[in-house]
């Protein structure tokens, strides 16, 4: 977090900051990665829909972006672009007004087509269709888009050359609806947590306090003069600008999120199997750097405290060596309208 509590660019206004990634990390360690783009920065899901719109409304909307670690992949185009960037041209962008480097970040379009290839990196990253189709609350768009588009983007996986030796991790960012039964906070997590549910899966379910932990040496704070910095960006009457606030004592630990969805997707996951291990985001990143880096590596003390999430597989059996086949997402076409717009929820 390096003490930050907003959006470093949007909100901040902030340069790209210096903190280490997963992807340098990989690419340290040799080993393949790739992250595809759903949208560009205008809302386009084709580069062709914003051209005519400028070069911003063409770039590639990525959070990679925020990070400097992004520049060696993706920038503006100052003329020439440098190895191993290639004019944007390579992507779609007729007017080449940025740099990329196809083989490490790629439009949506070609997740398919390494899908049918069997040319899948290691580790793939995929950016979600930002306001656009993932089913982000107060866009104004239908959810159903959002679920159409997992729905081609996990089916074409599991119909793939590929499945056999891959896990799919679908997270969400936010909850999108009434706030979780459940208090986030160290110590009093399962306040309201039915101890049957306890006793019919695996016992006593633990606490939060495995994973509330201080990431780094910063906490959230008020930048001086009111001007965000690289590690202050609080605003007055956000938790943590009084020094009594629970953020100003215990820093980042003093609260996780509330509760969001994490789907495991692979031949060798458990059937049926709901885990009640403590994990946040990061927990992903633990798997990744377990699985191509080694069980000690970690970018900070967040994802070091994470389970590896191996909870949720049998190596051995492949339940799901046949994939499923989920149902055809429905649409406001075969349903004849639209049942799933802020407008249509009421008060």
């Amino acid at each position: 977090t390096q003490g930050l509590a907003l959006d470093p660019g949007n909100d901040d206004g902030l340069p790209q900051l210096q903190i280490p990634t997963i992807f340098a990390k990989l690419t340290a360690a040799n080993v393949s990665w790739k992250l595809y783009y759903t949208v560009t920065q205008g809302g386009c899901l084709d580069s062709d829909d914003c051209q005519s719109r400028g070069a911003s409304a063409v770039y590639p909307a990525t959070n990679f972006s925020q990070l400097a670690d992004s520049y060696t992949y993706l920038h503006s185009n100052p003329g020439t672009c440098a190895a191993p960037t290639q004019p944007s041209s390579v992507v779609g962008d007729s007017s080449n007004s940025f740099c990329i480097d196809p083989t490490h970040i790629a439009p949506l379009s070609s997740y398919y087509t390494d899908l049918a290839n069997g040319t899948l990196p290691s580790f793939a990253f995929i950016e979600s269709g930002y306001g656009v189709n993932d089913e982000h609350p107060g866009s104004g768009q239908s959810i159903l888009a959002g679920q159409q588009q997992v729905a081609k983007v996990v089916n074409s996986l599991m119909t793939s050359s590929s499945w056999m030796n891959s896990v799919f991790f679908l997270a969400y960012d936010e909850g999108g609806g009434p706030y979780d039964h459940v208090p986030p906070v160290p110590g009093h997590s399962n306040d309201n947590t039915d101890p049957m549910v306890g006793s019919i899966s695996v016992g006593n379910i633990p606490d939060i306090n495995s994973i509330s932990v201080d990431p780094d040496t910063y906490y959230p704070c008020l930048p001086p003069g009111g001007t965000p910095t690289l590690h202050c960006d609080l605003r007055s009457s956000q938790p943590g600008a009084n020094p009594s606030d629970a953020p100003a004592v215990n820093g980042f630990k003093a609260q996780l999120g509330f509760r969001v969805p994490n789907m495991v997707i692979s031949p060798y996951v458990r059937k049926h199997y709901v885990s009640h291990i403590p994990m946040d985001h990061t927990a992903i990143l633990k798997f990744v750097q377990s699985r191509f880096l080694g069980a000690s590596e970690h970018l900070t003390e967040r994802d070091k405290a994470q389970p590896d999430l191996t909870d949720f597989f049998d190596f051995t059996g492949a339940p799901w060596a046949a994939p499923p086949t989920p149902p055809t997402p429905v649409s406001p076409a075969s349903l004849g309208y639209d049942p799933c717009t802020p407008t249509n929820f009421g008060p």
